[in-house]
């Protein structure tokens, strides 16, 4: 949970250094193909480390109490429930409004559609690779080795 953390941290200090640098233009994106892997490698790094953060805190009691190293009193949680309830209410809030915003702003570009001014990213008039037909070699093996 805390390497990723790091890492989106990382990712979001490159991301501001290429954006105040000019290189994350429609003409220069190309180019950035690192941090665009990046980023769509980080897309579910957030759930994963909330997940394996919860998984830790949880799991991480259970053995202490199947071997009767601590009483299972001591392992469960003495939060009153009022405390509880406002956390669910706080949690599902502000997913609540993640989820309206990222709907918004979704369905805001979607409805704006491409811009099919802009040039195709990565698309010059040289190919990338400049392949040629190959030549027959014939097999110098001897006929033992030949299948």
């Amino acid at each position: 949970m805390v390497a990723i953390g790091f890492f989106l941290a990382g990712l979001m200090l490159w991301s501001t250094l290429a954006w105040l640098l000019g290189q994350l233009s429609p003409e220069k994106i190309p180019q950035q193909r690192w941090l665009m892997r990046a980023w769509i490698f980080a897309a579910p790094l957030g759930y994963i480390a909330v997940d394996s953060g919860w998984i830790v805190r949880c799991v991480g009691r259970q053995p202490w109490t199947v071997y009767n190293q601590l009483r299972t009193v001591d392992s469960a949680s003495h939060l009153p429930p009022s405390n509880v309830l406002t956390t669910l209410i706080c949690f599902t809030s502000v997913y609540f409004l993640l989820l309206v915003a990222a709907l918004y702003f979704g369905s805001r570009i979607i409805r704006k559609g491409p811009n099919l001014a802009l040039p195709i990213p990565g698309i010059d008039d040289q190919p990338a690779l400049i392949t040629t037909p190959g030549q027959f070699v014939p097999d110098e093996r001897p006929v033992e080795t030949q299948q």
